[in-house]
């Protein structure tokens, strides 16, 4: 793993996979004009070989009551980025967390039902022993928010 894969057909798989993973095998294969055997075994090999990771549904969070996205830039004074990354990750309202370089060694992003919860949700981040400095950003608007490979 760790590059596209030279065969044009998966590469060609899985951009469609990545638009939308909900289309049958039938509707595949008459797409990439392969027998649906050919594309079942296809999409079995990238899965056993790491390239597709899992199938998701995308949810609209303002809908479901979580309007609000922000990012935390954390510094960390005193203990392993990685337990402390591990953390912040187990907290329900974290959607990610990077290990980043620069300043600020975490990007965590979240989304909470309210600007006074992402405030709460920071001040949790400041309180994790080894937090030496969290500083907060909340998105006012999204422009885009995918995460399609360019393949």
């Amino acid at each position: 793993m760790g590059k596209i894969p030279e065969d044009s057909a998966e590469r060609e798989l899985l951009r469609a996979l990545q638009s939308d993973s909900k289309r049958s095998l039938r509707e595949l294969s008459k797409e990439l004009g392969l027998p649906i055997s050919t594309v079942h075994e296809k999409i079995r090999r990238l899965e056993r070989d790491g390239y597709i990771r899992g199938y998701r549904a995308v949810l609209d969070g303002k809908k479901l009551g979580f309007p609000v996205t922000g990012f935390i830039l954390v510094s960390i004074s005193a203990g392993a980025r990685s337990k402390i990354s591990e953390k912040i990750a187990s907290i329900p309202d974290v959607q990610e967390v990077h290990l980043v370089s620069g300043d600020w060694d975490l990007l965590v992003k979240a989304k909470s039902e309210s600007v006074e919860g992402f405030g709460r949700l920071a001040e949790r981040l400041r309180g994790i022993p080894g937090v030496s400095k969290a500083v907060t950003s909340v998105v006012f608007e999204t422009v885009k928010e995918e995460a399609l490979l360019d393949l």
